[in-house]
């Protein structure tokens, strides 16, 4: 039984252009997504492609969007297709208007089916990778058709929720939205199978900076967290690599030299082990944050928790943390508090 009645934002929505309403009663979805795709590549050929359509009638689709607003959106340069000022100050409404299409579309189907039959997940890439593909493949297919997609690390959660219905993210989401908490999972140090330091649980923080230490940019939460606690400590690292990922991190130390500083699975056969400072071990904890008003809430909720004893089976060798490196130490993650990096006690 469904006790939550769908209400979605307004039809009808006016841009601070006085001239422009954008109804969702009027405005084709396909000229909204051309708009979108082209946006987002700013290449019409590459756009076309994407969408599996032709140029021509990509470009059809954009000049009709375009007489309807009455208002030029796109230009052409030397590089590429360009978004006008008009363009950008309209890009945010067109993609909340497809999204709430989207989820009127979900809301009709489960009202037609009588039962809740599909979910978009949305994570960064290390945790859809590690935690989020690997739970959908548990899932029954046949009763709940999962889709999955990448965000970026430091999109915010009122974005992210417009596309997807469960938002995986290492931080604590705000006050407003539904959440709760997942896992907890080291920044681990990974080093070669002969590496001196391969039989070894812990290494210190003060001891791991004087390695070649191999990291991933700050678009990971591995970093930012390293980064943290090099400052907190005082600590430098004289020698470290910067690398666009932390599977790329891990294959350059595979070979033995220097150490890999992620947060994901071991590759490459490389042996862990938890980083320790004088507040405890370097950690994230992962949350999951969803609309407080979804329509399908009981069914979200669900699937978070389900999601959540996914994540400690897969991980369940983690200390009970964490420590707050401002200074307070708390057995459980607060809620709805504003969570940083965190470092938590070793067992």
């Amino acid at each position: 039984m469904f006790t939550h009645q769908y209400e979605p934002h307004r039809l009808c929505s006016a841009n601070r252009i006085s001239s422009w309403w954008v109804c969702l009663t009027v405005m084709d979805e396909r000229l909204l997504t051309a708009f979108l795709t082209v946006a987002e590549t700013r290449n019409v050929s590459l756009a076309a492609r994407r969408l599996n359509i032709t140029q021509p009638a990509l470009s059809r689709q954009l000049q009709k969007l375009q007489r309807h607003l009455k208002v030029q959106l796109l230009q052409s340069h030397h590089s590429g297709v360009g978004l006008t000022a008009a363009g950008e100050e309209f890009l945010p409404m067109a993609q909340t208007v497809v999204n709430e299409m989207h989820k009127a579309q979900a809301f009709a189907r489960m009202l037609a089916t009588g039962r809740f039959t599909e979910i978009t997940f949305a994570a960064p890439g290390t945790t859809l990778i590690d935690i989020v593909i690997p739970f959908v493949a548990t899932l029954d297919s046949s009763q709940l058709h999962s889709h999955v997609m990448e965000t970026p690390l430091g999109a915010s959660l009122q974005q992210a929720v417009h596309s997807a219905d469960l938002v995986i993210m290492p931080s604590e989401p705000p006050q407003e939205f539904g959440s709760i908490a997942l896992v907890e999972l080291p920044v681990w140090a990974y080093v070669a199978p002969d590496h001196p330091w391969a039989d070894r649980e812990y290494i210190p923080l003060e001891e791991l900076v004087e390695e070649r230490v191999v990291v991933a940019t700050t678009d990971f939460m591995s970093r930012r967290v390293l980064d943290g606690a090099v400052d907190v400590a005082g600590l430098t690292v004289p020698q470290i690599v910067e690398t666009n990922s932390g599977r790329v991190a891990q294959a350059l130390v595979a070979t033995g030299n220097g150490v890999a500083v992620v947060t994901e699975d071991a590759y490459f056969g490389l042996r862990p082990a938890k980083i320790s400072t004088g507040f405890g071990i370097l950690s994230v904890w992962l949350h999951a944050g969803w609309r407080a008003d979804h329509y399908a809430l009981e069914q979200v909720q669900t699937l978070a928790e389900q999601l959540a004893e996914f994540a400690q089976t897969r991980y369940p060798e983690l200390t009970p943390g964490p420590f707050d490196p401002a200074g307070s130490a708390r057995s459980e993650p607060a809620a709805n508090k504003s969570l940083e990096p965190d470092i938590t006690q070793p067992n």
